[in-house]
This record gives structure tokens, C-alpha cells and sequence, in this order.
């Protein structure tokens, strides 16, 4: 739809359609002036959507937060962060802002109806700012509960990190969302099926961030033995391709480390093997022809941060792992290792 300061601003398919729905369904019951109201009440409440949405980016940018994006839909907006925030009171003033845009909104409409937008009276022009206002206070508040994703579930994160640290904080908000959501869809069924619909996308994206939230803070403080591989099928030097694949075909686990008595010295993924195997190359060729160098052995109690500087830029980018008598234990990839930073990060900050 826009960009703004470099920030892309789309609308999602189903929001038009749902304008299509309103505007034919009031157009048949009650005339097209009626529905031409409607379709302009819709629109202005969607400005204000957007306009909180932007409340999140400008929060966002402020922080030194780079925006991904901002996507609106029929029931609210998603303004996506490209990294997320570095503290906790920073994620609070982000998903605080959006809230803070409808409220100042509902504030300024008070004071120009001269407070007469909560009990309109009958003039027509007062009537549909009173509903923009009442719709902007609903905005605001229904994003305030503490149901994650909701704004008021990353303000209950964000106030959590600063005690327990962003993986603990998560779960705890997550599970809130989720008890949240579920209420939503129960009380919804009693009186509201916008509630259940807002209860069943709530639910989801609450789950979703438990199983990652979980998943970080299972890399906490990992070492490099816990995430080497160790299912590994031995070789020695002189075995060849031929060799290799009729143990691939035999065995379950498919990679090779190249062993020269007790010391490793290549690394033959199961890929790699098949690569080989299905070109011209004749299967009487060692292994060690097609197999990968490895680097420094590393310390299987190294943590997964430290491991990464084992690697070279340009280097073999596996590694044997070993144990504290200098036995091999298993091999890692250097992308393995800075994923596990990654989410160690994610795991162990507590600002």
C-alpha cells in the first residue's frame, strides 16, 4: 500500500474482502447511503489501526529497532521487528505505543465533541465520532489484555525479562496468552463470536512462541558435546567410495568420519557420498579423495559461543569434538554452532 521511513505497509487480501462483505450485505438490507456510511465508518476505524501499527514502528525505530514490515488485517495490524528489542523496558515502551496512539486519539475526539462523544445526542456527524471514539477505547483496551501476542502480553514479557531473563519471560507470557485465549473462546461462545474468533487467533500465535520460547531455553549455557554429532559411521583412510555406500545403504546413520587409527581426519557427509557415487567417478577411489578437511578438534565442555572462533573464514567448516582424554566424540558444523549461539543468546539475556 506504502512505505514509510523505508517501512513497507501492506493490506491483506481478506481485509478487502470483508469490506466487500459488509458493503453487500448492508447494501441489500438498508440502501447504499447506509452502506457508503458504513464502508467510510470501516475505513476510518482502519486508519486508526494503521496509525497504531505506525505507533509500534515509530517506538520501534527510536530504539534502534529496524522494521520489517507492517501488515493490516480485519481484526488489527502486525507490525513486524527485523530483531527483537535489546531490553525488556524497551519492548515495553514498543508494544506500549500502539495502545497509547488509540488513547490519544479517543482523548482528542473527547475534547473536540467537548466530552460529548461518550452520550451522543442525535445530531448524525456526533453519532459516528462517537464511534470512532468508543472503537479507538476498545482498541486499546482489547490490545491491553495480557494475552500474548497482544500488546499487553508483550508488555507483561517485557516487564518479566528484566527479572528472569527474555526465554523465562516468554513462557510465562505465552502461557498467560494462552489461558487468555482460551477465556476468550469460552465466554465468546456464551455471548460473542467475535471473541472466539479473536480466542483463535490468539491461541495459535501464543503456542507458537511457547514451543520457540522452550526450544531457547534449552540452548542456555550449552556446551559443544551437547550438540555434536555422534552417530557416526567410522572409516579408515584406505576404505572406498564403493565401501562407504554399501555401509550408507546398510546403516541408518549415513555420515563417515575418516578415522587414521585414533586421530580424525575427514569428514564424508551422506550427500557428498551419493554426489559422488551417482557421477563417474570410479568407486575404487579411497574416500579421502571426496571426503571434507576438518579444523581444530574442539573441546566437547567449550561453550557454543567460544567454539565458533575454532573456524576460519574460508577453512573447513567441520570440526571433530573430543572428550577430556582427547578421544573423538563426535564432529560439529559451524552452522550448527552459530545457531546454538544464537538462541544462547536469546536464552541467557536478562536486560
Amino acid at each position: 500500500m506504502a512505505t514509510i521511513h523505508g517501512i513497507p505497509i501492506s493490506i491483506h487480501v481478506s481485509f478487502l474482502l470483508l469490506m466487500l462483505f459488509l458493503g453487500l450485505r448492508t447494501l441489500s438490507s438498508s440502501g447504499p447511503r447506509v452502506a457508503l456510511i458504513e464502508q467510510g465508518l470501516v475505513l476510518a476505524v482502519f486508519v486508526c489501526v494503521a496509525l497504531h501499527e505506525l505507533g509500534h514502528a515509530a517506538a520501534a525505530l527510536r530504539h534502534g529497532v529496524p522494521m520489517s514490515g507492517i501488515t493490516l488485517y480485519p481484526f488489527g495490524g502486525v507490525a513486524r521487528m527485523a530483531r527483537r528489542p535489546p531490553q525488556g523496558m524497551v519492548e515495553v515502551v514498543i508494544a506500549s505505543a500502539g495502545p497509547a496512539v488509540n488513547l490519544a486519539i479517543a482523548g482528542a475526539l473527547f475534547v473536540l465533541s467537548a466530552g460529548e462523544v461518550i452520550t451522543p445526542g442525535g445530531a448524525f456527524g456526533l453519532r459516528l465520532l462517537s464511534l470512532l471514539f468508543w472503537a479507538n477505547l476498545i482498541l486499546a483496551g482489547f490490545n491491553l489484555l495480557p494475552a500474548f501476542p497482544l500488546d499487553g502480553g508483550r508488555i507483561l514479557r517485557g516487564l518479566l525479562t528484566i527479572r528472569m531473563g527474555w526465554a523465562r519471560a516468554t513462557v510465562w507470557a505465552a502461557s498467560v496468552g494462552q489461558v487468555a485465549a482460551v477465556l476468550l473462546i469460552l465466554v465468546g461462545l456464551m455471548h460473542d463470536v467475535w471473541l472466539v474468533l479473536a480466542g483463535l487467533l490468539v491461541l495459535p500465535a501464543a503456542n507458537a512462541e511457547l514451543r520457540y520460547a522452550l526450544a531457547v531455553r534449552q540452548f542456555a549455557n550449552r556446551r559443544v558435546g551437547e550438540v555434536a554429532r555422534i552417530e557416526l559411521v567410522r572409516l579408515e583412510p584406505a576404505a572406498t567410495i564403493s565401501e562407504a555406500a554399501e555401509l550408507s545403504v546398510a546403516t541408518p546413520v549415513a555420515d563417515f568420519l575418516i578415522m587414521d587409527g585414533h586421530r580424525p581426519v575427514a569428514y564424508l557427509s551422506a550427500p557428498r557420498l551419493w554426489a559422488r557415487v551417482r557421477s563417474d567417478e570410479p568407486g575404487t577411489q579411497p574416500v579421502t579423495a571426496v571426503a571434507e578437511p576438518l579444523a581444530t578438534p574442539i573441546p566437547g565442555d567449550t561453550p557454543v559461543e567460544d567454539a565458533i572462533g575454532y573456524f576460519h573464514r574460508g577453512g573447513p567448516e567441520t570440526a571433530p569434538v573430543i572428550d577430556d582424554q582427547g578421544n573423538t566424540i563426535g564432529i560439529v558444523a559451524v552452522g550448527d554452532l552459530i545457531r546454538a549461539a544464537q538462541l544462547a543468546r536469546h536464552a541467557t539475556s536478562r536486560k
